[in-house]
């Protein structure tokens, strides 16, 4: 059998050596001219299959006929970290490229195991034929017939007629300065006292190299379940630590070695190369550290302790205790404390998200929560990186019209091109699993972690992001920032535009925090407390028309028109809302219409009114609106007669105003400031 395992081994290293020329041979087209990718190529074909050849070889080396104790120890310890390497990797592999692990997957792990587990075994027996070989076990007296039958007694009586020589190591003994050889293999290696081949390819590329990227694949598994942040940081610290301390050990062993190995008879050029590559792993290292490890130690560092630097957070219950609110980051811990605070509120049905983003293990967490418990998402503000998990996980989601939902690829501190490519490719994954289409992805993978790339509306609802446009107001928030009438006053005083409104038409403040007040005591939602005051303002408008300048309500008409466009592009309903002063326009329509809104109030409220107005006859008004009613549609006209009776279409009252209003611009100067006066004045 350990003929047969041998040839085995050098097949083995025969195969791979041939796969990897092939490997570093054939490239794609794009690269065969690539100096730098051939470069990288080599080196990591290298550094995956070098460590694989080494340890076939030196299981061939240590089942030859004149092989010594410490060849059979080596490669026996070389084939045991192979196993165990193979084994963490196919394992890792196998959770990322399936959600349950099955007895196909530990075929395959077997299988290239196996190869490693065999020469242990046979490693091990030829280790016991050194043993028997070289010793008599202390339970047997020695025979009679081979002691020296002097008649003395004591120890020359039972000296062996024939002594073996003891068995010469093939590894040196380390006698200077006092120290002697440590049966330790981690020590021997620390001291040098390995051979430089042992030192450099087995503990520097296997130990040191494959072990800790075997330990990142078991680790990753546990990223993606349901372990806290906090806990993560702490096992990747620890990791991070050991990896340094292992690559220290490594090459402190790798440059001791190197020192002795002229003296056990090694040539000098191979010495002065692994002194060389040392020296260069030095000052890749000295890179990594100050670009990669320590920014990402530091972060780890934070988040362990329960300080994580990307921001707070502020979760809270609405009023009426049917949705749960979350402003701020997604920091540590944010997932936990959301499945508490929604234990606690049982009828919430929908997730509110304000929200720049955060970590993505807490976002797929909170995402997994949402899609367990059946919940709806809402967006009135912002909902950006890693937010969008949370928001695509909603079973139905809605976003105003303004709302900002945003996406890019993720970033970390210290990650480099690698890790940042790799932790793209696995949220494009996620948002494929969402369901977005391959256009949207790959526009998502090509925005930098810098910048941010927020879709239109309709890009949004073509992809399957919102599936319900909001007009906003849905959510019962007042009882958070309202805590009395009194508060509640002090607040419309301090705004400057009710301080306008109440400097013309005293009392307004008192009336719409009234009205305001009794909607939120009935538990109201956001919508419906601002409708009460807004209807307030509306009733407002007659009174600041009816003595206003001709320009005033021209700036008025220009201001309807632009606005009901706007609404008309939202929807049809939007745009009913407006024309019933019911639309919260900050959260639906363009900002500078908003501003321009506020803008003209403050100008028609400052402009005094005009106390001597020499008003147009009926006569004169009648012929106005003729000729405004000219160039509409017969059913304009019928729906401008009688808006209440098509109150259930909102589109055809909509378009009727939007044609009436820009009708009345349409009219020579003279005819125009009739019909306004007309409309506002008489």
């Amino acid at each position: 059998m350990t003929r047969g395992i041998r040839v085995v081994n050098v097949v083995l290293a025969i195969l791979f050596a041939l796969i990897g020329i092939t490997l570093i041979i054939r490239a794609p087209e794009s690269h065969t001219t690539d100096v730098a990718y051939r470069v990288g190529q080599v080196i990591g074909t290298s550094v995956v299959l070098a460590p694989l050849i080494t340890v076939f070889y030196l299981t061939w080396r240590a089942l030859s006929a004149n092989s010594t104790v410490g060849a059979v120890k080596t490669a026996r310890i070389a084939n045991i970290i192979a196993t165990v390497v193979t084994i963490l990797f196919f394992s890792a592999v196998a959770v990322f490229a399936s959600t349950s692990f099955s007895i196909r997957h530990l075929l395959v792990i077997l299988i290239f195991a196996l190869p490693f587990m065999l020469n242990v075994m046979v490693l091990g027996k030829k280790r016991a034929e050194f043993d028997r070989a070289t010793g008599t076990p202390k339970s047997e007296p020695a025979p009679a017939s081979e002691t020296i039958g002097t008649g003395e007694t004591g120890d020359r009586a039972n000296v062996p007629r024939h002594v073996p020589a003891p068995a010469v190591s093939a590894e040196p003994v380390a006698v200077s300065q006092g120290k002697k050889t440590s049966s330790n293999y981690f020590v021997r290696h620390w001291r040098g006292e390995l051979s430089l081949g042992i030192s450099y390819w087995v503990n520097g590329s296997i130990l040191a190299g494959i072990v800790p990227i075997a330990l990142i694949g078991a680790l990753a598994p546990m990223v993606k379940d349901s372990h806290s942040l906090r806990w993560m940081s702490f096992l990747i610290l620890s990791f991070m630590l050991f990896s340094v301390i292992a690559w220290f050990w490594s090459i402190v062993g790798i440059w001791r070695s190197a020192g002795q190995h002229v003296a056990r008879g090694g040539k000098a050029g191979w010495a002065n190369a692994a002194k060389a590559m040392v020296v260069l792993g030095l000052v890749a290292m000295a890179a990594r550290l100050a670009t990669n490890i320590v920014p990402q130690v530091k972060e780890f560092a934070l988040i362990a302790i329960g300080n994580d630097p990307i921001g707070s957070i502020k979760i809270n219950v609405a009023t009426n205790g049917l949705s749960v609110i979350i402003v701020g980051a997604l920091r540590e811990g944010s997932a936990a404390e959301i499945r508490k605070i929604l234990d606690a509120a049982p009828g919430a049905k929908t997730l509110v998200l304000n929200s720049n983003g955060g970590r993505l293990l807490e976002a797929r967490q909170i995402a997994r929560i949402v899609q367990n418990r059946h919940l709806d998402t809402y967006v009135e503000d912002q909902c950006v990186s890693a937010c969008t998990y949370v928001f695509l996980a909603g079973r139905e989601r809605a976003a105003t019209p303004n709302a900002r939902i945003g996406f890019h690829q993720p970033s970390f501190p210290g990650y480099d091109a690698v890790a940042e490519r790799s932790a793209t490719q696995e949220m494009l994954d996620v948002y494929r699993t969402a369901g977005l289409p391959e256009a949207f992805v790959q526009r998502i993978g090509r925005t930098p972690p810098e910048d941010m790339w927020y879709p239109s509306r309709d890009e949004l609802i073509d992809a399957h992001v919102i599936t319900r446009v909001s007009l906003g107001g849905e959510i019962a928030t007042s009882g958070l920032w309202l805590h009395s009438k009194q508060e509640f006053m002090l607040q419309m005083k301090s705004i400057p535009l009710y301080q306008a409104i109440e400097k013309r038409f005293p009392g307004t403040i008192n009336e719409a925090v009234e009205r305001g007040w009794a909607v939120k005591e009935r538990g109201g939602s956001d919508a419906d407390i601002m409708n009460a005051m807004r209807n307030v303002n509306a009733e407002l408008y007659p009174k600041l028309l009816k003595t206003a300048d001709t320009a005033v309500l021209e700036s008025y008409i220009k201001l309807m028109v632009d606005e009901l466009l706007a609404a008309r592009a939202v929807s049809g309903e939007a745009c009913a809302r407006l024309l019933a002063s019911q639309l919260d326009i900050t959260k639906t329509l363009p900002k500078e219409l908003g501003e321009r809104e506020q803008q003209f109030l403050m100008q028609a409220l400052a402009t005094p009114p005009r106390t001597e107005m020499e008003l147009p006859d009926a006569a004169q008004v009648r012929q106005a609106m003729q000729s405004v009613a000219a160039g509409m549609p017969q059913g304009y006209i019928n729906v401008i007669a009688n808006t209440k009776s098509y109150s259930d279409r909102p589109e055809l009252v909509c378009g009727a105003m939007i044609a009436f209003y820009q009708g009345i611009e349409a009219l020579p100067p003279r005819e125009r400031v009739v019909a306004l006066q007309g409309l506002f004045q008489r």
